[in-house]
């Protein structure tokens, strides 16, 4: 008789269905954070592969930072006196200031984004992007890709001046997402955050631009120069060699920034003679939309710098009923009320002379409006122009956003713009506006050596960021041709060719002379997928 097999206790198999249950429990569960990082990790081994299968092995977008070359040493050993500095003297465009920032160790953590629920559907057809990501506190792309950026403790040492205790944030948004992989991101510094009163040169906030998408390095400094000379709010600009040190570790050589002036009231003190007034930073395409009578539904898209009153929301919310529902006829006799036209037309002249189309005609971005406290009309002003002077790659080729049409200058639907078309006089009075700005402020021999005379001072020090930076911005600055990118492969983002400014600026000035004259049609630049 065959003895019974003994029984197996039930025990290790029930165990074994617990653990893979918990495995699998565990694997739901997952942090959002956690599969983010590794598809942002395998995306970047898969730019790698594709680089490393590239005849150019060396992709300006993956080089990594060098070492500090001696002159860059020599400026964080030496520190200019700044005790006279003014806001003149900080902003003066020819300026490069040496700038270090000091991470605490337990900072550095935090300083990385942190992540909310990104925007599921931001297409909206039409060559659009919705750039409002309600469940993000900061408007823009890094919004809608799910992106906060946090403030942290740090130390700031501008020139001879240490300012301990300051808050420091990365900023920006197709210059952040551009620069993710790298040590060379944007920074925003906020000197009195933490400690009140503390300023330099009569400014507590300061902005420095990774000049990431910018090969010139002059795209920022040379716009806001020349919306200032035609007569256009606008902020200043300087340069500066920023480093970054965690810790007790050495400090780390970024590269060269655009040091930009804050929008706030500061700037509004300088420029307006007042603080009362509001700058706001709108982000929409829908610009001055009825979204009904309650401040709560405006706040996250126009995005007050300082807190307005009462009447300046009301301000808002009329102006946008008076745009949604007003008949033709009261439109053009009420906007006046509403909008400082004259200096409305000349924003819109210097946005259409420079091509930009990452922005106020097409996206409904990087510009702010300042609300006059007195006549309480509203202004606009320029703000981000990296992808000014035509460079904006989605708004069709380089040769079309040269030829862009000066006829309908905007991409997509525009409802304020086309309603204001139809005011009469308006066209024509934008139209004296370009020419004027042909014969002063966009002069091709006056942009172009001014191009030179920026140049010469940036050459040295975009050459000890890298080699590959210097030779892209050589082009950039020297080019008198263009190649577009669809002509040139399937090239694109941190791979696109040089863009040459000097091209540019003397093909912009041909093309709406000639539309000016009616020798010439122009394009409408459509949206490249």
């Amino acid at each position: 008789m065959t003895p019974a097999t003994p029984r197996i206790s039930r025990w290790p198999r029930r165990l074994a269905t617990l653990l893979a249950l918990a495995v699998a429990t565990g694997s739901v569960v997952w942090s959002t954070h956690t599969i983010r990082r590794h598809l942002r990790e395998s995306r970047r081994e898969a730019m790698w592969e594709v680089a490393a299968r590239s005849p150019q092995r060396d992709p300006p977008w993956a080089e990594p930072v060098r070492k500090p070359a001696v002159l860059a040493l020599a400026a964080l050993a030496s520190r200019r006196e700044t005790t006279s500095l003014d806001a003149a003297g900080l902003f003066g465009t020819t300026n490069v200031w040496t700038v270090h920032l000091r991470i605490p160790q337990d900072q550095a953590e935090a300083l990385e984004p942190r992540y909310v629920e990104p925007l599921d559907r931001s297409w909206m057809g039409g060559g659009r992007f919705e750039l409002r990501n309600p469940a993000a506190s900061r408007n823009g792309l890094s919004g809608v890709r799910g992106l906060e950026f946090g403030w942290v403790h740090a130390t700031v040492e501008f020139e001879d001046r240490t300012y301990s205790d300051a808050a420091v944030r990365h900023k920006g948004n197709g210059t952040y997402l551009r620069s993710e992989g790298t040590s060379k991101r944007p920074y925003k510094v906020d000197l009195d955050k933490y400690s009140k009163g503390r300023e330099l040169a009569g400014r507590n906030t300061l902005n420095f631009a990774n000049l990431v998408v910018d090969d010139s390095c002059l795209h920022d400094a040379l716009g806001h120069e020349f919306f200032r000379s035609v007569g256009v709010p606008a902020p200043r600009t300087a340069f500066a060699r920023l480093f970054r040190s965690t810790g007790t570790a050495q400090p780390e050589y970024l590269g060269v920034y655009a040091l930009i002036e804050n929008l706030d009231s500061d700037f509004a003190a300088w420029r307006f003679g007042t603080r009362k007034g509001v700058v706001f930073k709108p982000v929409t395409t829908e610009l001055f939309s009825d979204l009904g009578d309650d401040w709560a539904a405006y706040e996250g898209i126009y995005d007050p710098k300082s807190r307005p009153t009462e009447a300046q929301k009301r301000r808002v919310i009329e102006l946008a009923r008076l745009v949604t529902s007003a008949d033709d006829a009261t439109f053009a006799a009420r906007i006046g009320e509403f909008v400082e036209l004259d200096e409305f037309t000349r924003f819109l002249a210097g946005m259409v002379l420079l091509s930009s189309y990452d922005g106020f005609l097409n996206n409904g971005q990087n510009f702010c409006l300042w609300l006059d406290p007195v006549s309480e009309r509203f202004q606009f002003l320029p703000w981000d122009l990296d992808n000014a002077w035509g460079k904006f790659g989605w708004a069709g080729s380089a040769s079309d956003r040269a030829r862009a049409s000066i006829r309908r200058p905007w991409m997509g639907n525009h409802r304020f713009l086309e309603r204001m078309w139809e005011v009469p006089g308006f066209e024509e009075r934008y139209r004296q506006a370009l020419g004027r700005m042909l014969e002063t402020g966009f002069v091709p021999k006056t942009l172009h050596e001014r191009v030179d005379e920026l140049a010469a001072v940036l050459r040295p020090v975009v050459a000890e960021e890298s080699p590959i930076k210097a030779a892209r911005f050589e082009l950039a600055v020297t080019g008198t041709q263009t190649v577009d990118a669809s002509a040139d492969g399937p090239r694109s983002g941190r791979n696109r060719p040089p863009h040459p400014l000097k091209w540019f600026i003397s093909a912009r000035s041909r093309s709406v002379r000639a539309q000016l004259a009616g020798e010439e049609e122009g394009i409408l630049p459509v949206r490249r997928r």
